[in-house]
């Protein structure tokens, strides 16, 4: 690519950032996408944040230019996609990267590896559905990752809250979060993707897992979730 045209890319997603993103002043383009500048009404200036699920570290990078003085823990378990996150964040003395899956247990696990047109897939539940709705994803690899419950993990980095969740985890976000007791009740927000169909074995479909949340105290703020779609994503804010 040209370098004028690379420059010219660079600077239309970064318009696109700051206008659905960072300011708000635009519906995102995507509508699976819940703009984060909404997450300055109920977060501190200087929040704790976990990015599970980090992927190349897209979001993470973003939430780091909006929260300029906060934390953002990110957990991307595949290699591959680690080096990426790390590489991509070199830049932002606010992310801290672990090659890592948070879970429900403390040990090893498999992870079931998507390729295709899409790396962003992987789950440690088996595939099910998703094989069906998404035939040009594949699973033909599985690796075993370190895991971490969430408790653990902050015991062992000496961090007693956590002011916000972005949890992308292909259908075990709820399985993580009830081994979770003691850092959950310190999070205020928490923004989630919610399987409306089962994608993967033992998915917690969307209605269960907001009834259990709203127990919690938690109040959904926010959904994008287009029509006919199998997945989607949830915001929800403590109450006060």
């Amino acid at each position: 690519m040209h370098i004028i045209n690379k420059i010219l890319l660079k600077l239309r997603i970064e318009k696109r950032f700051l206008l659905e993103q960072k300011w708000g002043i635009k519906k995102p383009s995507d509508p699976h996408t819940i703009s984060k500048s909404i997450l300055k009404k109920y977060l501190p200036k200087n929040p704790i944040i976990i990015d599970c699920g980090a992927h190349i570290g897209s979001d993470s990078i973003e939430l780091a230019k909006i929260f300029t003085q906060g934390k953002i823990h990110s957990f991307e378990p595949v290699p591959s996609l680690y080096k990426y996150l790390k590489f991509n964040s070199r830049k932002q003395s606010n992310i801290f990267c672990y090659e890592l899956a948070l879970s429900n247990t403390n040990g090893i696990a498999k992870l079931f590896v998507s390729s295709g047109t899409s790396d962003a897939s992987s789950s440690l539940l088996k595939p099910t559905g998703h094989l069906i709705d998404h035939p040009n994803v594949h699973f033909d690899n599985s690796i075993e990752v370190k895991t971490q419950t969430l408790d653990t993990w902050a015991e062992k980095n000496n961090i007693d809250k956590v002011d916000f969740l972005w949890l992308d985890m292909q259908g075990f976000e709820l399985q993580m979060l009830k081994a979770s007791n003691k850092i959950l009740h310190t999070v205020k927000a928490l923004h989630t993707e919610v399987s409306i169909k089962e994608t993967y074995a033992d998915t917690v479909l969307y209605k269960e897992f907001r009834v259990w949340l709203e127990g919690l105290g938690f109040e959904l703020i926010a959904e994008a979730i287009p029509k006919g779609t199998d997945m989607g994503n949830a915001l929800f804010v403590r109450k006060k």
